[in-house]
């Protein structure tokens, strides 16, 4: 049971991940040239290498990564993403 809990919570980490790079990426291209542009693209950078991380991890203890949790997250990031075009057309402050 308690595998059970880690691995649900590792794959929400993981979908979590998959998500905030998602919008990060979007941001990065609504902002080039400008510090927002730069502060997305690092932390998007350090967010990977968790990811990286938590991936071998999972690999280690043989948890298997949830397909439907990273699709989610995935589709997550893209609505999160037509949000902010939608909230922000103008891409202001």
């Amino acid at each position: 049971m308690a595998n059970e809990h880690l691995a649900t919570y590792l794959n929400d980490h993981l979908s979590g991940s998959i998500a905030a790079i998602e919008l990060l990426e979007h941001l990065e291209s609504a902002y080039a040239g400008k510090e927002l542009e730069r502060f997305s693209a690092e932390l998007r950078k350090d967010i990977e290498a968790d990811r990286q991380e938590l991936e071998r991890l999972m690999e280690r203890l043989e948890i298997a990564q949830s397909r439907p949790r990273k699709a989610g997250a995935w589709i997550a990031g893209k609505f999160a993403e037509l949000k902010m075009r939608l909230d922000d057309s103008a891409r202001g402050p």
